[in-house]
């Protein structure tokens, strides 16, 4: 039998009753149907413009135009197996393990220095190999620390108005996980950690004053190490200016401007861009939007902007109705954001409103570790979504 309330239409097929909020436990990932196929969608869109982005390259270095399609399919298989097993985890009792994720996220990030394990590329210890296997750690961490700081919350929900709980001891917490994040490096993932952290302590009840205080923190902190930093500093300066620069740092930037213009109102068609020929870096993940900006035009931007603004409205549904249950507000908050916030960013980067930094579009962008943990994410919050059926919220 079916367990909890419809929140929402629901049909009849077969006596099975499957309804948005309601499923049984092997369909717990139809917890919330748009979610769940909105996710579908976005990751399909995302191996065909992979295709579209890599067939030229991939034939010409590997012999096959498929290469980069197959290896990114592959990840989406397991990442849609993951999903599913992780929308019938029972999030109740993983409750109670919270406490002990920001210590398991701490030695993830310390394991890529580890002789062995780390591997490098493009100049940043980002990886760790296990034979055939690589994946980048900090993906599986922005998971664990959403759940560290939802349990963080819940556990001390009555003390967040106060200095040491609201603001302190989180403080503390996001120093300890950015710094190996700084020395890999990885700024924009560290950057990525705080946000989400800082937003669902204010959300679950941390003091505006003291979410102020944090902030000028870390901002502060984040301007120091611009300074400090050439590369860093370079980046910021292309980005106010990059035709200062057009053959260095804001080489990037320039051509992902000429990929979005040249794709105007509808586009140019896919696979007929022209930057992806060996002119725009990245084109197959950091600035896969500059891509579909030039083959689908203004109408293929928008329309996945809003295909990411549907995932927000579900996600936040959800939220809402949590509000008297800091741990599972402060969870779907976070999931949500979790894949939101990098999307914005991403193409914030793209459009050039923002510096250039490495991070992928969430879903779409190429890069296996990055889609299985954002399909981890979503099938969690789906976890969420079959909860609040069956409280009957």
């Amino acid at each position: 039998m079916v367990q909890g309330i419809q929140l929402g239409t629901s049909y009849q097929s077969n006596s099975r009753v499957v309804a948005r909020g309601q499923t049984n436990k092997g369909l717990a990932f139809l917890s919330d149907q748009i979610l769940f196929f909105t996710t579908l969608i976005v990751v399909a869109f995302g191996l065909v413009m992979i295709y579209s982005t890599t067939a030229v390259v991939a034939e010409e270095k590997f012999g096959d135009a498929l290469f980069f399609v197959k290896r990114q399919g592959l990840a989406a298989a397991i990442g849609i197996v993951f999903m599913i097993g992780a929308a019938n985890l029972n999030l109740n009792k993983l409750k109670q393990y919270t406490h002990i994720l920001f210590p398991i996220s701490l030695f993830l990030l310390l394991l890529v220095f580890i002789p062995g394990f780390g591997l490098k590329g493009g100049g940043a210890l980002r990886w760790i190999g296990f034979g055939p296997l690589r994946f980048q750690p900090v993906e599986i961490v922005k998971v664990l620390m959403i759940f560290f700081t939802a349990g963080y919350v819940s556990r001390y929900e009555k003390q967040m108005p106060t200095f040491k709980y609201g603001i302190a001891m989180p403080l503390v917490i996001l120093s300890l996980i950015g710094f190996p994040l700084l020395l890999q490096p990885d700024f924009g993932s560290a950057v990525v950690i705080s946000l989400l952290v800082m937003i669902v302590m204010f959300a679950a009840g941390s003091s505006l004053k003291f979410i102020a205080l944090g902030s000028v923190f870390l901002g502060g902190l984040a301007s120091v190490l611009v300074l400090i930093s050439p590369y860093r500093l370079k980046r910021i300066l292309a980005f106010l200016d990059p035709f200062s620069d057009s053959s260095g740092q804001g080489y990037q930037l320039i051509q992902s401007l000429i990929a979005i213009g040249n794709g105007g109102l509808s586009g140019v068609g896919i696979g007929e861009s022209q930057q992806k020929l060996f002119f725009l870096p990245a084109a197959h993940n950091d600035f896969i939007f500059a891509v579909i900006g030039e083959e689908l035009g203004f109408i293929g931007c928008a329309t996945l902007l809003l295909l990411f603004l549907v995932i927000l409205w579900r996600g936040i549904r959800t939220a809402v109705n949590f509000s008297n249950d800091s741990y599972y507000f402060g969870l779907s908050l976070g999931l949500t954001l979790l894949i939101v916030i990098p999307a914005i960013l991403n193409m914030g980067v793209a459009l050039g409103l923002l510096p250039t930094k490495g991070l992928v579009l969430p879903l779409v962008s190429y890069g296996g570790s990055s889609l299985i943990a954002s399909l981890v994410a979503i099938g969690l919050l789906l976890a969420v979504c079959r909860v609040a059926g069956r409280r009957k919220i």
